[in-house]
């Protein structure tokens, strides 16, 4: 073997075991770190408005986000492309549901909630003489309570519902 290749100090191969140790460690901790920085950004980057808020604010959108966790008996739909809105749906029945807006700014319509009709009717309600909900978006009066009958596309999902809701928004921004 070439002399210059050759330990003979169990020292000295040591000392180049932990150098080599050392010097890999550096980099994997160099790599780890830029990693960790560009993770941080793309939170802070992603969560900036949660990240904004204090006190109440934040534990209530904290106490919204533990509803989706695994197990939960909420789902969470992505319905932008139909309306700009997110959809939290109740999973049990599928008959209840809220939807939020990602632009509150340029809609009256920012919360909208749907409701199963079933215990208003079973209380004496007759949902068929509430207004029908409008057939497009941002024609809701907000607070006012609709019928919507599933025959026709509901504009806030994008597709017939095949069954009855009681609707109402609300207007935040």
């Amino acid at each position: 073997m070439n002399k210059l290749f050759k330990i003979q100090s169990p020292f000295l191969a040591s000392l180049l075991v932990v150098g080599l140790w050392v010097a890999l460690g550096i980099q994997v901790e160099a790599s780890t770190s830029i990693n960790s920085e560009k993770e941080l950004q793309t939170i802070k980057k992603e969560f900036a408005p949660v990240l904004q808020l204090k006190g109440s604010a934040r534990r209530e959108i904290n106490a919204i986000a533990n509803l989706f966790s695994p197990g939960s008996k909420v789902a969470a739909i992505d319905i932008t492309k139909a309306s700009g809105e997110y959809c939290m749906l109740e999973t049990v029945t599928k008959h209840n549901m809220t939807h939020f807006s990602s632009h509150p700014e340029k809609t009256q319509e920012d919360i909208v909630y749907y409701l199963n009709p079933e215990t208003f009717i079973a209380n004496g309600l007759d949902v068929s003489k509430l207004p029908r909900q409008p057939m497009a978006l941002g024609e809701m009066v907000p607070l006012q309570w609709y019928y919507y009958d599933g025959t026709y596309v509901e504009p806030h999902q994008g597709t017939k519902m095949n069954k009855e809701f009681v609707i109402m928004t609300i207007n935040v921004k």
